[in-house]
């Protein structure tokens, strides 16, 4: 002992928990309480149909720190007829909204015919580029198809690939499409090197992290539901495989969120920006 008094320890960087299902978990409101203990800056809660999606529009207005995603999972494709899809659009409009998915395809449970699936996304493709929205993806076993219907679209400005699953090729075609890459728990996986092969293979800027609660939860909450909190041991995977610090790879997540979304993101973040500077927030203006 040197008699010395030691500083306070800085906080860790905030990260950001960009995909998960509130709606899901037993105890939204404790999750929300132990992301923000946990030093998670914001959640993007995300709908699978039109019910969940009215359920993250509802959370997102009681939680400053948490946005809500709208739309139609491939699985309730089969669901997504003219008037659903209009009223889609007008919930993807409203504040506190910030992308639109997940909605893409999903050719290995087939929940809905595979028609009804790529009809439904080529439709949500189109909403997230007129109501100027990020438009959250899913695919599975449909990977030519997926970027089949983005090619013959155009992809929107801001895209991004939820839980990602393919290979290095694949997140290559992904990046050609503007898309940022999402990775969930999967990353901390032992069975996992080829998706930890995918993210030493993508530029840092590119990558942005998740929990996809209450799936998916990451070493070391294997077997428990999933939950915001645990998003930073995706982060400390990510930094692992990249070859650089915690702080950095939260950083440089957080900052891509912050941009995926078009949102500003709270001072938490350490001088990203200002939480009460609402001029590009979803919550601050109506969608054009």
């Amino acid at each position: 002992m040197t008699g010395e008094t030691a500083g306070p320890a800085s906080a860790p960087s905030a990260v950001v928990d960009t995909h998960c299902h509130l709606d899901m978990l037993e105890d939204a409101g404790g999750a929300v309480a132990r992301a923000r203990a946990a030093g998670v800056a914001w959640v993007v809660t995300v709908g699978v149909d039109i019910a969940s999606s009215e359920r993250a529009i509802e959370a997102a207005a009681r939680h400053p720190d948490l946005y809500a995603t709208v739309g139609l999972h491939p699985h309730d494709a089969k669901n997504g007829t003219e008037e659903a899809l209009a009223h889609l659009e007008s919930l993807a409009r409203l504040p506190g909204v910030v992308g639109v998915g997940e909605t893409g395809l999903d050719y290995h449970y087939d929940n809905s015919p595979r028609a009804d699936q790529r009809r439904v996304f080529r439709a949500q493709v189109r909403l997230a580029k007129r109501a100027g929205k990020a438009l959250v993806i899913h695919t599975r076993e449909a990977w030519e198809d997926t970027f089949a219907t983005l090619e013959t679209e155009g992809p929107p400005e801001r895209l991004v690939f939820h839980c990602w699953s393919g290979s290095e090729e694949s997140a290559l075609r992904a990046l050609a499409l503007g898309a940022t890459i999402s990775f969930s728990g999967t990353v901390t996986f032992k069975n996992a090197a080829g998706v930890r092969a995918s993210a030493a293979a993508i530029p840092l800027e590119r990558i942005v992290a998740e929990t996809d609660s209450p799936f998916l939860a990451p070493v070391p909450h294997r077997g428990r539901p999933n939950e915001p909190a645990w998003v930073r041991h995706v982060v400390e995977a990510l930094a692992a495989v990249k070859g650089v610090s915690t702080e950095e790879a939260a950083r440089a997540t957080s900052e891509n969120a912050r941009r995926l979304f078009g949102l500003p993101l709270p001072s938490l973040l350490g001088g990203l920006s200002d939480a009460s500077d609402t001029s590009d927030s979803p919550r601050g203006r109506t969608s054009p």
